[in-house]
């Protein structure tokens, strides 16, 4: 049996290992100085990235949101913009705030923002604004009061149909009569319910195209005006570069969702001003209601049913718009006080109340806002003859030469495809791309030198 230990050896020997573990060196701590300038350049160089992230506001003068900074400011004149007086909306005045609840049973408990909710001149409207892509513009001037995304490329939806609608005024007669097809016939909803062999005059089919977005009648008027879908495509294509539309690209009238069917709020923008600066479109697109009889002897009675056209005083149209892929799209306009505003949005959750919002601030508190960009100057569309027959300035031919058929008839294809570049050339840096390099050195820099003074100072301690 082993012999009980005394209290005193354990007690000693617990003080030698105590000893002992003092003696020994230890492994120097970082200090906490250096701890916290290490922390300290870690969130500089987080805040610098993130200043680089967000947008600016409409009120600091600087570009709004996303906006190209070093694109050049095309033709700052002041030209008259047709129906900038007092407009007949041919309803009664809403009193009292700019946007009321819609009126009618099918839009009960539905309403636009009104006025306590408008921000600050100096924020924007872009903390109540929901839509992913937006801009609102002054179209007398030019002027681009405030943005979000606006270059960025999306599918459009019906607004699409504004080109559509350009295109076929500049070519064909209100009075010319468009037969439906069976291309034409079987497209999907919305749709004006067409038969193959029924007739629209061209005036009647613009009204359907633009109050009730008939997808039918986009695909007549395409064929009517460009033989098929697939070269009237490419008249818009085409028309765009004249236009200044930088970013976009169709591959159909109506808008339905396709591969490479592209457009941004900024070149929406230009379209929504082109179809107000056309007297009769401009008719068009605030009208509520429209009935008619076609050729064929059918009537057909066509109601508007966008809630900001019916909903929002002082609306004079556009566009509304919807696919999947593109959501809810708006092109909205509106006149107050001999001022007109033009608001696209895309993509948003509601929006009809986005646009009211955007235009409440544009008419109130941000009226004089600046973002220094511009809308490029109007041009008057062109016909499809004269698109498909000679090549825009901004096109190149997708074929060095085009079949005898259509040499003989002088309608050479032509795309949207920009020149090619010499070869070895470089794309130009812009302002903002140099400004993103520099703010990534500069958040680099910051790191390495709060990395090497940690170090120094942990040497000195060690």
């Amino acid at each position: 049996m082993p012999a009980p230990h005394n209290r005193s050896d354990v007690l000693v020997r617990l003080v030698a290992r105590c000893d002992t573990a003092a003696a020994m060196p230890t492994r120097p701590t970082l200090p906490r100085r250096s701890l916290r300038l290490l922390l300290a350049a870690l969130l500089l160089a987080a805040s610098m990235v993130a200043a680089e992230a967000v947008p600016a506001t409409a009120g600091s003068g600087a570009t709004a949101g996303s906006e190209a900074a070093g694109l050049r400011a095309a033709d700052s004149g002041t030209r008259p913009f047709p129906g900038s007086g007092a407009v007949d909306n041919g309803t009664r005045p809403f009193p009292g705030s700019a946007t009321l609840p819609l009126r009618g049973a099918r839009f009960s408990g539905v309403g636009l923002p009104r006025g306590p909710a408008a921000p600050r001149a100096g924020s924007g409207p872009g903390r109540v604004v929901r839509a992913r892509y937006a801009i609102l513009v002054d179209p007398q001037t030019g002027a681009v009061l405030w943005g979000r995304r606006s270059r960025t490329p999306v599918p459009p939806a019906s607004l699409t149909k504004m080109l559509t609608a350009l295109a076929v005024r500049a070519s064909l007669d209100l009075d010319a009569v468009t037969v439906a097809s069976k291309t034409a016939a079987a497209q999907p909803a919305r749709r004006l319910a067409m038969k193959r062999g029924q007739k629209l005059t061209v005036g009647q089919a613009l009204k359907a195209l633009m109050i009730v977005s008939a997808n039918d009648v986009a695909v007549m008027l395409a064929e009517a005006a460009g033989g098929s879908v697939a070269r009237f495509a490419r008249a818009m294509d085409a028309e765009s570069a004249r236009l200044g539309l930088r970013a976009s690209s169709w591959r159909n009238p109506h808008g339905l969702d396709a591969r490479g069917h592209r457009s941004t709020a900024f070149d929406l923008a230009i379209l929504a001003r082109a179809v107000l600066q056309d007297p009769w479109l401009a008719r068009v697109v605030r009208k509520r209601h429209a009935a008619f009889i076609s050729p064929s002897g059918r009537r057909h009675t066509l109601t508007a049913r966008s809630r900001f056209l019916l909903g929002y005083r002082g609306a004079v149209g556009v566009k509304t718009g919807f696919t999947d892929d593109a959501g809810h799209c708006l092109a909205a306009a509106a006149t107050r006080g001999g001022r007109t505003l033009i608001a696209v949005v895309l993509h948003s959750p509601d929006n009809a109340a986005d646009a009211g919002r955007m235009l409440d601030w544009g008419f109130g508190r941000g009226r004089s806002a600046q973002t220094g960009l511009r809308l490029p100057g109007p041009v008057r569309p062109s016909s499809l003859a004269a698109l498909l027959t000679r090549p825009p300035r901004a096109v190149e031919r997708h074929h060095p030469a085009a079949s005898e058929a259509l040499a003989s008839a002088g309608l050479a294809r032509v795309g949207a495809t920009p020149a090619a570049r010499p070869a070895g050339s470089r794309t130009a840096w812009t302002w903002r791309d140099r400004q993103r390099v520099a703010t990534g050195a500069g958040a680099v820099v910051a790191l390495l030198a709060a990395l090497t003074l940690a170090v120094h100072r942990f040497r000195q301690r060690a």
